[in-house]
């Protein structure tokens, strides 16, 4: 029996001692041959050229050795793209690199964990740009296959602008765990996540799309070669939890996406201000949505296709009566009906289509006004980028509007729009068209059929929506699940 088998924790205890002191040595020997400055110059330089832009350390940067061997920087910044005149890419607290042991013995930086405290990013296409150039390759075969790492982020923070600074998104309060994450380099003609695997969890505060305000997000998912897909995804907005799923495929040519949403009692009451005066709207609505497209930059609208529904009951409009305002005809040829449909064109989104118009100051109106939304349906389909309705209406205790649009989400822009008061038959009786772009429209005056240009005030007063045509044959203009108000 050998000394080992005799004495098995004393042979322990002697090669863990041998550890330990290996351990002391190689950090004095590394101490020695790399000073704080070298190790500064090895992080700038190792991360510039990894990343493309200039990186600086104004921070400590030192090099540990137990319990792993890890490098650890603060105060580091990430420079603009080279004459671009942006705002620098970000900065972050600090960074804290653990290294494999076998390629650090041999004066090599290999990553395991890396962590980042506090980071905040700012990113433009031109960023986007230089980083997506980084996974391009220089030949066509595969190669610099990485081993695995994990990625954490903690507190982050995310800034993402177009060029022109029209849009804006933002994340904050962001932490990330990526585990088991490799990449390998694409081979050319392939998107540079074609080969990412991963398995991920994600949550934010907050997550800002212009005006629209997600909180509390959450989001676990996985990628396996390139096929990325969430299995738990869900957010609070308007005061409603919602869930989803995103699927995003990076093996194709362009990459596949495809986003699942469902909401149920959205607050109206929690409508940003830009779409809806503060107090102007209130009752819930359910809203669902399924979507596929490009996920390329450029790409997201051309190619959409998808359906989107909201629907809601008994709501309120403050501010304007719809009714009384469609009671007298007078005032109706002077009445924007565009903007007392604009609340059934696009659901929340209203404004994108009507923006220009009056639906704003419609709702800021008298405050002892009020109308009673008791049924709203806009149920939308999108092919191509054109959205197109299949059933947009609303009822009133006494009149039925109903919209049929199309609109080319990519150039924001109504090709054709009417909004129309219509009778139990579902004929027009008022119409109003839209045409032009989203950002100024082109409204024409409101047109009362002439087939009820004598009838008596005292019908019109009724509801417009109670007048019968008795026999006689009309084109209908609605057909959808918004029923006519009651007697």
């Amino acid at each position: 029996m050998n000394a080992i088998t005799r004495h098995p924790v004393r042979s322990l205890v002697i090669v863990l001692a041998g550890i330990v002191v290996g351990l002391i040595l190689l950090a004095i020997v590394a101490a020695w041959l790399w000073s704080a400055d070298e190790l500064r110059e090895r992080l700038t330089r190792l991360a510039s050229d990894q990343l493309g832009l200039p990186v600086h350390v104004d921070g400590d940067v030192s090099l540990r050795f137990w319990p792993f061997p890890t490098l650890h920087a603060t105060e580091v910044r990430v420079g603009s793209v080279t004459g671009s005149g942006e705002a620098p890419v970000g900065e972050l607290e600090a960074i804290s690199l653990s290294l494999r042991w076998r390629p650090l013995l041999s004066g090599q930086l290999a990553p395991e964990t890396l962590r980042l405290d506090a980071p905040v990013a700012r990113l433009t296409p031109a960023t986007l740009a230089v980083l997506a150039a980084r996974g391009r390759p220089t030949d066509t075969a595969r190669s610099g296959q990485m081993e695995s790492l994990d990625l954490r982020v903690r507190d982050g923070e995310i800034h993402w602008r177009t060029s022109a600074g029209d849009r804006e998104m933002s994340i904050t309060g962001l932490d990330l765990d990526l585990d088991n994450l490799h990449w390998q380099r694409p081979a050319e003609g392939e998107h540079p996540l074609a080969t990412t695997s991963v398995n991920l969890t994600a949550s934010a505060d907050a997550v800002r799309l212009d005006a629209l305000h997600l909180s509390d997000v959450t989001l676990s998912g996985s990628a396996e070669d390139g096929a990325f897909a969430t299995d738990d995804w869900q957010m609070t907005v308007l005061d409603s939890r919602g869930n989803g799923n995103i699927t995003l495929d990076f093996r194709t040519s362009p990459p596949a996406a495809t986003l699942d949403i469902a909401f149920d009692s959205l607050r109206l009451a929690k409508l940003p201000e830009p779409w809806a005066p503060a107090g102007s709207v209130s009752g819930s609505t359910d809203l669902s949505a399924s979507l596929r497209s490009q996920a390329e930059p450029g790409s997201l609208l051309r190619h959409l296709y998808g359906e989107v529904t909201l629907s809601g009951r008994d709501l309120r409009l403050r501010g304007v009566d719809l009714d009384a305002e469609l009671a007298d005809y007078r005032r109706t040829q002077r009445f924007s009906l565009v903007d007392a449909g604009a609340v059934i064109f696009l659901g929340p989104a209203a404004l994108l289509a009507t923006k220009g118009s009056d639906f704003v100051r419609l709702l800021d109106g008298a405050p002892d006004k009020q109308t009673r939304v008791v049924h709203l349906v806009s149920d939308w389909t999108i092919k191509e980028g054109t959205a197109r309705t299949r059933d947009v209406a609303l009822s009133t205790t006494r009149n039925r509007v109903a919209a049929q649009a199309s609109l080319d989400l990519p150039s924001r822009r109504i090709n054709q729009a009417t909004v129309a008061v219509v009778d139990r038959q579902g004929c027009a009786v008022v119409t109003q068209e839209v045409h032009g772009s989203f950002d100024a429209p082109r409204v024409e005056e409101p047109n009362l059929v002439e087939a009820l240009l004598g009838a008596p005030i005292g019908l019109l007063k009724r509801g417009l929506d109670a007048i019968s045509r008795g026999g006689g044959r009309c084109e209908v203009f609605y057909a959808g699940s918004v029923a006519a108000p009651a007697d």
